[in-house]
């Protein structure tokens, strides 16, 4: 299904950032052309989450190993937990792939994916704080001037260019994401994505505005963790405790949007969104519906496959 709002790429673009990303990123998974490959980068999770976080922190000696052993342990909790909830998106998915679909069933998938966000958060706290409660000043700096390079590259990306040129690139995202689950894609349907892509009210600058808001209370939230650190007068247990909260704290404020405008723009986009899948979908014809089933029941496979290897 095609997503050409660059706000999907921003949620699932970080392994902590933004936890809703645990089901959902699964399932914009399905874009991959492999179920071998997909099969492989699950399994190997926990070492390429860890190379992409070292790019970011450039993790010391003593870090790494604590680092390795909480994201093979929240591998081992998704495993559990999310991927056979993810396993129920797809099965949900595949019944109705040959049929029309309505912007309520596409909707309805992202609310359910909403909801794990509690749980989610819950989960991934313990073991964020156990980690971040260990970085330094240095490193925080490190982050944030990673975070600036990374948002140059989004606006050379998304914000440069005359918006004909910026429709184009969109467009092209969502031409490449939709070829990739329907296979061949007509040029009455090329028009449509383009169509789809103008009237999706996009604006990178309250996109931008959004990452920046994430990032900056990232960088808030390792601040307190090493003002933390610096109270003498509490035990290891209150700590622990405290960072946790901290890390909670960060991750709702960072899932929960309060600025009003920032707040209704990401909630249209994802009505938008939720639209344009249907509205795309419902142009495919019979063969690309059934190529879409077959992707479907692929990777329902290696869904099971990896779900039932933590019970070997």
């Amino acid at each position: 299904m095609p997503i050409i709002d660059p706000l999907c790429r921003s949620r699932s673009a970080r392994a902590i950032n933004y936890a809703r990303k645990a089901v959902f990123g699964l399932i914009c998974m399905l874009c991959l052309g492999s179920c071998s490959l997909l099969e492989s980068l699950y399994e190997n999770s926990p070492q390429l989450v860890f190379w992409w976080l070292d790019s970011y922190l450039d993790f010391r000696s003593d870090q790494s190993p604590i680092v390795k052993e909480e994201l093979k342990a929240l591998q081992k909790w998704h495993r559990e937990t999310q991927l056979p909830q993810a396993l129920g998106l797809i099965q949900e998915l595949m019944p109705v792939s040959h049929l029309e679909l309505s912007s309520e069933q596409t909707c309805g998938i992202e609310r359910k994916v909403l909801q794990t966000l509690p749980e989610v958060i819950a989960r991934l706290a313990p073991s964020i704080a156990r980690v971040a409660s260990s970085f330094s000043a240095e490193q925080t700096k490190t982050l944030q001037s990673n975070f600036h390079k990374k948002n140059k590259e989004w606006i050379r990306e998304w914000m440069s260019g005359t918006p004909s040129e910026r429709l184009e690139h969109q467009t092209d995202k969502g031409l490449e994401q939709a070829r990739d689950l329907y296979g061949r894609i007509s040029n009455a349907q090329k028009w449509t994505i383009q169509s789809l892509a103008q009237n999706a009210g996009f604006e990178p600058a309250k996109t931008l505005a959004i990452k920046l808001y994430r990032q900056d209370e990232t960088l808030k939230a390792l601040e307190k963790l090493n003002a933390l650190k610096t109270k003498t007068d509490l035990s290891a247990e209150s700590l622990l405790k405290d960072s946790e909260q901290i890390v909670r704290d960060w991750l709702n404020r960072a899932a929960h949007i309060k600025d009003p405008d920032l707040l209704e723009y990401s909630e249209r986009r994802l009505k938008v969104n939720c639209e344009a899948v249907a509205a795309f979908h419902n142009t495919t014809t019979p063969e690309q519906r059934a190529k879409a089933r077959a992707k479907l029941k692929a990777y329902e496979s290696v869904v099971l496959k990896l779900v039932k290897a933590q019970k070997a």
